[in-house]
């Protein structure tokens, strides 16, 4: 572990952003969990010296699909600088998979120790550079523009946080950045909504070997929906004219043996769009083809 300690010139200390963000990775914080990794950043903040009023939780987890153990965690610092204010953004929670996390150097790289689990650098490498950047301008006394700093909750199931986060609390940004996966000299100026979608199947049970006809296969409906969202250009990479989206059947679900005909199936999938009436065609096709099979 590397002591923390401001740098003298105010940069960023590469060591320390490294100690941060392998810290990090290896506190357990799935969607729904994130209140210890919250609770690392705050008391590295106070440490450092920042005003316990300009560090605060919304409530943002009581409005989630999800009922987690902590809202999203905002930092407002008053600029020394007049300019607009910015909103630097990064989110705490991992995938299930990462959970149990042990971050060792190796090499040139930082990998997980145990081969059970994942890293967990997404979105703990984004966490660090916000805490790593607070850090240091807090300790410096550097100059800086009004700044918000929010560290968002369950991104990885659906962008609650981000989507529930109390607005008055981030003090009206006019820029804001998202650090979140992907190379550093990677600008990404707007990304694809998307909407997900839950389809439940109700079929017919009856055995499989003696009265097959006397059954309805919710597997069958499924695979002929499916059959027909490709067929028509629904399902993958979409083109229709000037349109583009994607949609994707993700994960399928039901049966219970092979000598039955499968009476339940469910299934989750997604569209997604640049353009929201476009995405709203894909899942009025996704459900129209599943009407049909059905």
């Amino acid at each position: 572990m590397v002591a923390a300690k401001p740098a003298a010139d105010g940069k960023i200390d590469k060591l320390r952003a490294l100690a941060l963000v392998t810290e990090l990775m290896g506190i357990p914080g799935a969607s729904g969990n994130e209140a210890a990794v919250a609770e690392y950043i705050r008391k590295k903040l106070l440490a450092a010296g920042t005003p316990a009023a300009g560090l605060q939780f919304d409530n943002a987890n009581r409005h989630t699909i999800l009922k987690g153990n902590c809202g999203n965690l905002i930092l407002q610092l008053p600029g020394t600088l007049k300019a607009p204010r910015r909103l630097l953004l990064a989110h705490m929670d991992t995938v299930p998979i990462c959970v149990g996390s042990k971050p060792v150097r190796k090499g040139g790289s930082i990998v997980s120790a145990d081969k059970q689990t994942g890293l967990g650098a997404d979105d703990r490498a984004g966490v660090a550079t916000l805490l790593a950047t607070a850090l240091t301008i807090i300790e410096n006394r550097l100059p800086h523009p009004p700044l918000t700093f929010l560290w968002a909750i369950q991104e990885e199931v659906g962008l609650y946080g981000a989507r529930h986060v109390e607005l008055r609390r981030l003090a009206k940004p006019k820029l804001a950045f998202n650090f979140d996966g992907g190379p550093a000299n990677k600008l990404t100026m707007g990304a694809t909504g998307g909407y997900r979608l839950k389809i439940d199947i109700e079929g017919l049970a009856s055995h499989a070997g003696g009265a097959p006809e006397q059954g309805i296969s919710a597997v069958a409906i499924a695979g002929l929906a499916i059959a027909d969202l490709v067929q028509h250009g629904w399902h993958g990479a979409i083109h229709k004219g000037s349109h583009t989206g994607t949609s994707n059947v993700g994960v399928i679900q039901g049966g219970a043996a092979t000598n039955v005909v499968a009476d339940r199936v469910a299934i989750r999938a997604e569209a997604r769009s640049h353009d929201p009436a476009f995405r709203s065609q894909i899942v009025a096709e996704i459900q129209r083809a599943f009407e049909r099979a059905a």
